[in-house]
């Protein structure tokens, strides 16, 4: 599938023949989406190589009226305001869009809007015009004003598209504390070092950043990769009556597991299956399909035509989610996910119809995320909660010996109620004990074994419950048989020809180790006997070397060999024999 930041036409064939070649001569983006549960699909080039594309759409070529989706549909599919907005969302894109303010007011009065408060920064004073480029600009600027029509629009214009120019573009915009909001509608391949820029995507002020998950089904891009980035997927939106009928996972949505980015806490706390430990991506979903695509007014010429367009990809989302972060200022990935886990239909519509190459599914997947918004508030829940600890993370014991946990709750959100904790998964001939219990901020778990308990790794899970509350952690337990280990010393000897010396062998008993050893020596010179006395032995012996007026000299490493009931150790020393 060919990827650039041209657009599929979808509309006539004349349009689409005279966009042929200007789409042919950029430069392709490859994904496979024929094998979704390999993850994702990234070229690994280095990092200044790295060009992104626009994730835009056409549908509907250029006409002299709307004939996309209007804000008030979108605002009533999505349970959105026709008001509001605080602070100021930035727009990142490449290149200069020369007609931007003028489409803009193009826009708000075609759709009754208020008069937009917008602010260009060019990062060049000479930035060239792309026709492409101005038409994503054109896109994310109206919706972003379209949705929360009393935020500041700020358009970023970076001199290219190159890693290195949006980068310094995304800079600007962080630095600002009038920014609660960076849309980023704009992507490309992963790449090995990607981790090392994401950085960027923080702000000392709190903003939040949001980036098209990709147009290309199966298969993730970054910067949408990036788990300090709120990545935005695809949906289709169907009308009927001129009523929302349904919303279904577009088949163009990005998705999927990063190649480098690992799995963000939030993530996991959610219990994203399937993910091998890596960044999933999308995080949430947007109407992109560009069937059901948003109306667009852009005078930059593309390809030669001008005026009102339909427009879809993912690039569409991006500005609107940073959108709605403006009116609610709580729409961070913390917060999604766990608005998810506290209420779920209470903040997202669930898509579980359509595919990418992955399928819609009941709650989070690879195509939609956790879905599409219904509303505007995304702060964290704060029912009463607590959280399980236990320290270290794993104890050794002997075969009849104890271990000690130390358990420790963590109230949060106000909590104040006693926790009953228990164990599993101690191993046969064990028990576990906590003192106190139950309790309201710490307590001590006691793990005894007896003889009889097979010795083993054994993964134990402590549960605290406190009425409808249940939250867990684990410990490991290491069960060791009873055995020994040996020592000799010292570690060498000298002794001349004919005559003798010794050792003095050490059993060291583990684990409640009481059985006898026996011992052997090997590696002596020829014409060399070595005895052991007492042998075998409980607790120590004396090994002792003696030559004869033949024996060879030089230097012999000697290996002490202990042996008891099926149980072996070795230790070793050196013996030097001269003239």
């Amino acid at each position: 599938m060919l990827k650039s930041r041209c657009l599929m036409i979808m509309g006539s064939a004349i349009l689409l023949a005279s966009l042929f070649f200007s789409i042919a001569a950029m430069p392709a983006q490859v994904y496979s989406a024929s094998s979704p549960t390999s993850g994702s699909v990234a070229s690994g080039q280095p990092a200044n190589d790295w060009s992104a594309h626009s994730m835009l759409r056409v549908h509907r070529a250029a006409t002299s009226g709307p004939t996309g989706l209007s804000p008030t549909q979108i605002r009533a599919a999505y349970n959105l305001p026709s008001t509001g907005g605080t602070g100021t969302i930035a727009i990142i894109d490449a290149y200069d869009d020369p007609t931007v303010q003028n489409d803009l007011s193009v826009f708000s009065s075609q759709f009754g809007l208020l008069t937009a408060n917008f602010e260009k920064h060019m990062m060049s004073s000479t930035i060239r015009t792309d026709g492409g480029w101005a038409l994503e600009i054109s896109l994310d600027v109206q919706w972003a004003h379209a949705i929360a029509p009393n935020a500041k629009i700020l358009l970023v214009e970076a001199k290219s598209a190159s890693l290195t120019d949006l980068l310094a573009a995304v800079d600007y915009a962080r630095s600002r504390s009038d920014v609660v909001a960076i849309s980023m509608s704009w992507g490309a391949s992963e790449f090995s070092s990607e981790s090392a820029y994401d950085s960027y995507f923080t702000s000392n002020y709190g903003a939040i950043f949001f980036a098209s998950s990709g147009d290309n089904g199966a298969g993730v891009i970054w910067p949408s990769t990036s788990p300090n980035v709120v990545a935005v997927g695809g949906t289709t939106l169907t009308f009927a009556g001129g009523s929302l009928a349904s919303e279904t996972a577009w088949s163009g949505s990005g998705g999927g597991l990063s190649k480098y980015e690992s799995e963000p806490s939030y993530q996991t706390t959610y219990g994203v299956s399937g993910t091998n430990g890596k960044r999933a991506v999308p995080d949430i979903s947007y109407d992109a399909d560009p069937s059901s695509g948003v109306s667009v007014y852009d005078s930059t010429p593309y390809s030669g035509a001008k005026g009102w367009w339909q427009v879809g990809g993912t690039s569409a989302g991006a500005p609107q989610w940073a959108a709605i972060q403006s009116l609610g200022l709580s729409v961070s990935n913390n917060n999604l996910y766990q608005d998810a886990l506290a209420s779920y239909a209470s903040y997202f519509r669930d898509i579980t119809s359509g595919s990418n190459g992955y399928p819609a599914t009941i709650g989070y997947d690879l195509v939609t995320g956790l879905g599409s918004p219904l509303g505007t508030n995304y702060a964290p829940v704060t029912t009463p909660d607590f959280s399980v600890s236990a320290s270290p993370s794993t104890q050794t014991v002997v075969e009849g010996g104890s271990a000690n946990y130390s358990i420790a709750i963590t109230s949060l959100n106000g909590f104040t109620g006693a926790v009953n904790l228990s164990v599993s998964g101690l191993p046969t001939g064990s028990n576990g004990a906590f003192s106190p219990n139950p309790t309201t901020s710490s307590s001590s778990l006691s793990i005894t074994t007896s003889t009889s308990t097979p010795p083993g790794t054994y993964s134990l899970t402590i549960t605290g419950v406190s009425g409808s509350l249940t939250r867990t952690t684990n410990v490991t337990l290491v069960v060791s048989p009873p055995g020994f280990s040996l020592s000799a010393s010292p570690a060498s000897q000298t002794v001349r020809r004919g005559s003798s010396i010794t050792y003095t062998i050490t059993i060291v008993p583990t684990g409640g180790f009481t059985g006898s050893v026996s011992l052997t020596v090997s590696g002596l010179p020829s014409r060399t006997t070595g005895t052991f006395s007492p042998n075998p032995t409980t607790r120590s012996s004396t090994l002792t070397i003696t030559t004869s007026s033949k024996t060879a000299s030089g230097t012999y490493k000697l290996t002490i060999t202990g042996v008891s009931s099926g149980l072996t150790n070795k230790t070793t020393v050196t013996l030097v024999v001269t003239r």
